[in-house]
């Protein structure tokens, strides 16, 4: 199994770094990939004349990364190939030319023949050959796989970093849950004590009997955050399994976050003691944190 497979079973994050280097014939690569967060994934080349064609295959090879902004750089160097001077006859007349107008006119030496040589457009160069051979950019091509695995080993170490961060951060949610639906239990009869006062002072002003079930209803019903404390354990249970699964599964891990927040949101706007609704303001700064590392996964 190849390190780009593994992206279907471990967690990648969407920052990281990779580099490869090689040589082949006269001509030195190096390959740098770098990868920051994204919504989706973006793929970015930058590759020097007489390398495109490579680029549709490469960006297919990118596409296990799932996620993330890739910047894909690559670097050539070709080492210099002796070539025989040839004179340029023009260039050697016109600057014959001008040393004879200098003589003219003043009293100096013979130049010698490497101060003429010297002189621009005297010595003609063969222009230097771009193109690269198949071997060379079947080389370059494999050095981009090597790149590849340094940059996927790199967001798989810090996915694993961020995922420890979020068992923890699960850990601590749960058990808030649990205080919260032990608090909230204890307080139940207290509630009904006082709803019993209220129904008693109600009946004295003569109130229904029909009236006074349908507020006592009410009152219950808001009251009552079972339902919130059951999602809060669904959703954080949905969360832990996702992490164990690895894969891609940021996205589904966004949504899980949006779905506790939303839970503990509500479930704060109906704790009715201050001191529990501290609590629940706590549950919700948990659920941030978890959100804001959640943004790193692929």
């Amino acid at each position: 199994m190849s390190i780009a497979d593994t992206t279907e079973t471990h967690l990648q994050s969407m920052t990281g770094f990779g580099a490869a280097e090689g040589s082949v014939g006269p001509v030195h690569w190096r390959w740098e990939l770098r990868s920051v967060n994204g919504r989706s994934l973006d793929m970015k080349f930058r590759m020097p004349s007489g390398t495109e064609a490579l680029e549709p295959d490469l960006r297919g090879t990118l596409r296990c990364l799932h996620r993330g902004t890739v910047n894909a750089s690559l670097k050539l160097d070709r080492e210099a190939v002796m070539e025989a001077f040839s004179i340029d006859e023009e260039g050697l007349s016109a600057a014959i030319s001008a040393i004879e107008k200098v003589r003219a006119r003043t009293s100096c030496a013979d130049p010698r023949p490497e101060a003429i040589l010297s002189m621009r457009g005297v010595l003609a160069t063969p222009a230097p050959e771009i193109s690269l051979t198949e071997d060379e950019l079947t080389a370059i091509s494999a050095g981009f796989s090597d790149a590849l695995d340094a940059l996927l080993i790199a967001r798989k170490s810090e996915a694993d970093r961020v995922a420890a961060l979020l068992h923890a951060r699960c850990q601590d949610i749960a058990a808030r849950v649990r205080k919260l639906r032990e608090k909230t239990s204890s307080t139940r009869d207290q509630m009904a004590e006082r709803l019993r006062g209220q129904l008693g002072a109600l009946l004295a002003d003569h109130v229904s009997e029909e009236r006074l079930a349908q507020e006592a209803a009410m009152l219950a019903i808001k009251a009552d955050v079972t339902e919130e404390l059951d999602r809060l354990d669904v959703h954080t249970n949905s969360f832990r399994a996702l992490l164990e699964a690895g894969g891609a599964a940021g996205r589904r891990l966004e949504f899980l976050t949006q779905e506790l927040m939303r839970e503990a949101s509500t479930l704060t706007a109906k704790l009715h003691s201050a001191a529990l609704k501290n609590d629940g303001l706590d549950l919700k700064e948990l659920v941030d944190s978890l959100r804001e590392q959640v943004l790193n996964i692929a």
